[in-house]
């Protein structure tokens, strides 16, 4: 698989956060998406040149895999329980901070 762009909401004090963390441990490709349309705003995406994307959970295993030290995580975020689990929790969580970010800002 090629490299994919990770767009992020640079302005999300929590997205950003964490995205400066993977930034100092990966060469990936990082893009700010605040401006972008809220289908961007509502989830971490990794775009690729072909036009694949992926979105929120799956998003994540795909830095983790590409982010030293974190390749664990997306081993155990991969399997089918605990990936469904982590989807819910995910919903969850990006629709707070997404509601969060669109009164705040």
């Amino acid at each position: 698989m090629t490299k994919g762009k990770v767009l992020f909401n640079e302005k999300c004090s929590v997205c950003n956060f964490e995205i400066q963390h993977y930034k100092k441990r990966s060469d990936l490709e990082f893009t700010d998406c605040s401006e972008m349309s809220d289908k961007y705003l509502k989830a971490l995406h990794v775009k690729f040149e072909n036009g694949k994307e992926l979105a929120g959970v799956a998003a994540f295993i795909y830095v983790w895999n590409n982010t030293k030290g974190y390749r664990w995580l997306a081993k155990i975020i991969s399997l089918p329980i605990i990936n469904q689990l982590s989807k819910i929790a995910y919903a969850l969580i990006a629709r707070l901070l997404f509601w969060r970010f669109k009164i705040f800002n």
